[in-house]
């Protein structure tokens, strides 16, 4: 079975060695994961139905799945359009600078699933978005370590952040080594109508895509996940952070590297990240000093 370079990091030290190296072979983009067992696929993929023989009338689509996505992408389209004219009724002006990603993105921020995945191109904001779930855990680093490694990547013994090369990427999968940006696009059927996912951009000021080094990957209408075609494999990192680890280097993050909820979130959602996070201090504060450690 093929599989990424598979690393491990246990401190950010460890992490930025790792992606110099990763640097040095290619151009690197980034998504962290709170867990790391979970594949490079949007949300609109990610949703599926067990139907079975019994409620599909004998006619079962992918063995026994149903994915919401092959429903929806029959009119997905359709479902953008309808997002983007209500928009514009509320928002006239700023909807008048807004491409395709744009209205992916906003959707995506009101829970609506989409095709898009966000990446990064700052290898500590991949970091952030891997680690910033604090996750309680009793087993040593040694086991989930060796947990990742005999599951060739995936385990939920620990957070990941995965390290792409979006040149290669386009080239395979549009024909050009290059990111597209979405506001020199005026065909978006020719890109709507791709069945592999492409790395794209956009000029966007949005504060959130802005602080976060945004970039996005599009997919197309087929449903396999990036990490799991043969072609792009050997071109990932997989970097593995244990639970053990987690919470030490989140607080490194914040004292030395200034990334924290509310610089990442630079409005609403980073605030009450924040507060939430106080509040769960707090307690676990109070329960130590009752009930003792």
């Amino acid at each position: 079975m093929k599989s990424h370079t598979l690393k491990i990091a246990r401190n950010i030290d460890e992490y930025l060695e790792i992606i110099e190296v990763a640097k040095s072979k290619n151009r690197v983009w980034y998504r962290g994961m709170s867990k790391a067992n979970r594949m490079l696929t949007p949300s609109l993929y990610r949703e599926k139905r067990d139907i079975g023989l019994k409620y599909s009338g004998g006619n079962a689509k992918n063995g026994k799945w149903y994915r919401k996505s092959e429903a929806v992408m029959k009119s997905d389209i359709g479902v953008i359009e309808k997002f983007k004219k209500k928009y514009c009724e509320l928002y006239p002006e700023k909807s008048k600078k807004y491409n395709l990603i744009d209205y992916l993105y906003i959707m995506q921020h009101y829970d609506i699933p989409t095709r898009l995945l966000d990446f990064s191109t700052n290898e500590l904001i991949g970091l952030y978005f891997s680690v910033a779930k604090d996750i309680k855990s009793n087993e040593n680093a040694e086991d989930q370590e060796e947990d990742f490694l005999n599951n060739y990547g995936r385990t939920n013994k620990g957070s990941s952040v995965h390290c792409i090369d979006p040149f290669f990427s386009n080239e395979i999968c549009y024909d050009n080594p290059e990111i597209i940006n979405m506001d020199d696009v005026n065909d978006l059927n020719s890109i709507h109508e791709l069945d592999f996912p492409i790395c794209v951009t956009t000029n966007n000021k949005d504060p959130r895509i802005q602080a976060q080094n945004g970039v996005f990957m599009l997919y197309g209408r087929e449903y396999p996940s990036y990490d799991s075609r043969e072609i792009f494999i050997p071109k990932i990192t997989k970097i593995f952070i244990p639970n053990h680890f987690r919470s030490k280097i989140k607080q490194e993050l914040k004292e030395k590297h200034n990334i924290y909820h509310s610089i990442v979130y630079p409005d609403l959602k980073g605030i009450s990240l924040e507060i939430i996070e106080e509040i769960e201090l707090n307690y676990l504060k109070d329960c130590k000093e009752v009930f003792g450690d």
